[in-house]
Order: structure tokens, then sequence, then C-alpha cells
């Protein structure tokens, strides 16, 4: 296959370029890594807002969280009653 002269200077010439191009994006894509890493060290918490509950809402988180305080509780209170039955030696636990 024969390539002419030309070709041959347009061929290294568009090597050449390309190769500057290349160590170009090799020295852009170091420089933001390293942007990236001071980032990651520096990283600022953001504050958030607090959210605003209406009362409707303020009155059925209440609700919640005392049947899950009396579910707790009363889940507590049938293990102490197991735990005292198993010391007392009784096998029909029905808690």
């Amino acid at each position: 296959m024969f390539i002419s002269n030309e070709e041959k200077l347009r061929i290294s010439g568009l090597l050449e370029l390309s190769s500057s191009q290349i160590t170009a994006l090799i020295t852009v894509v170091a420089a933001l890594e390293k942007k990236v890493a001071q980032l990651e060290a520096v990283r600022v918490k953001v504050k958030k807002t607090k959210k605003v509950l209406t009362p409707e809402q303020k009155a059925r988180q209440r609700e919640y969280q005392r049947m899950y305080k009396a579910r707790k509780k009363q889940e507590e209170n049938d293990w102490k009653l197991v735990q005292q039955l198993a010391i007392e030696g009784t096998t029909n636990v029905s808690a």
C-alpha cells in the first residue's frame, strides 16, 4: 500500500496534535482530582431546617410515642415474667 508524503505529513501532524491534546487532558484531570480531594477534605455540613409539624401531626406523633412506649413496657414486663417463671422452674409459660 502506497502512502504519499503529503499523507504521511498529515497523519504525523494529527498524531502530534492528538498527543499534545492527550497530555493537556491528563493535566486537567489531575488538577480536577486534586480539587475533588480538597473538597472532600473540607466537606461542610449543611444545617437542615427543622420540619414544622401541624397540631394534628404533633397529636399523632404523641399518640404513636405513647403506644410505642406502652408496647415496649408490656414486652419488658412479659420478659420479666418469663424469667421469673423460668427461675421458679415452671414449665407452663403462657405470657
